[in-house]
């Protein structure tokens, strides 16, 4: 669903932000959510909804295609995004997976493939977008991260090391990267009902609504998070109301961590 071409507070207005893994989920949340407060944006997505996300937001948007997994990808969306915007402000990385898998149910091929998306990606990403945000005399990056970098669970082992990583990434970015005037913090989403995430929980469309209200009970402020939840964390983490905030990991979670 788009947002048009109505911008509430502008607060990022001018900026030029990428966010990766832009197309669907909370990806595509932030992205609606970063437009409407005027920022011009590029989504770099290796789903193909990426191209509908750019054209539902009736503003300057760019879409380009980027697996996650390849070096060469990210340079080419850094590229594409200066020769078409000039200018780079802001890195959001949600890109991710999360296959359920034990300890022994992780085979080689599962470990790198999530390992690859969600951490050595972000990694890509900063290599080829920092040069550039540098260049502007400063920025944000923000990262995706989850609660299960805390701790995790059994059955997301892979997953939960690869978001531990994740804030390691984040904290030695944020002190390496401010001589240069960039920001680097990390969200760490509570239960968002992504279509990933229903997907996994096998919850139909019809359902979701149903399983959300079942589901409530789970977190002390009583209701699962939604996209949008996340995205305004993101947005003001983006803006320059955070000029003063760097290597902080903040929870959207409805106090999930409490019971974590």
């Amino acid at each position: 669903m788009g947002i048009g071409v109505t911008q509430d507070q502008g607060q990022l207005s001018g900026k030029v932000v990428v966010v990766i893994g832009g197309a669907r989920g909370i990806g595509r949340g932030i992205a609606e959510r970063c437009a409407a407060e005027g920022a011009r944006l590029v989504i770099a997505d290796r789903d193909p909804e990426r191209d509908a996300v750019a054209l539902a937001l009736g503003h300057p948007a760019a879409a380009l295609p980027l697996d996650a997994r390849v070096a060469e990808d990210h340079e080419q969306v850094a590229a594409e995004t200066m020769a078409r915007f000039g200018r780079i402000d802001v890195l959001v990385y949600c890109a991710g997976i999360f296959p359920r898998a034990t300890l022994l149910e992780t085979d080689e091929s599962l470990w790198r493939s999530v390992l690859d998306t969600n951490l050595t990606g972000a990694f890509f990403a900063c290599r080829a977008i920092v040069p550039h945000i540098a260049a502007r005399g400063g920025g944000a990056i923000i990262t995706i991260g989850s609660l299960h970098a805390r701790r995790g669970s059994a059955n997301m082992l892979a997953y939960a090391v690869s978001k531990g990583g994740l804030v390691t990434l984040t904290r030695n970015l944020a002190g390496a990267l401010a001589p240069q005037g960039i920001r680097v913090n990390c969200v760490n989403p509570g239960w968002v009902l992504s279509e990933g995430e229903m997907a996994v929980q096998h919850v139909g469309p019809d359902q979701a609504e149903r399983f959300s209200e079942e589901m409530a009970h789970t977190i002390p402020l009583g209701r699962l998070q939604t996209a949008q939840d996340i995205a305004h964390a993101v947005v003001f983490l983006a803006s320059d109301q955070a000029a003063q905030v760097t290597a902080q990991i903040i929870d959207v979670d409805g106090g999930l961590g409490c019971r974590f």
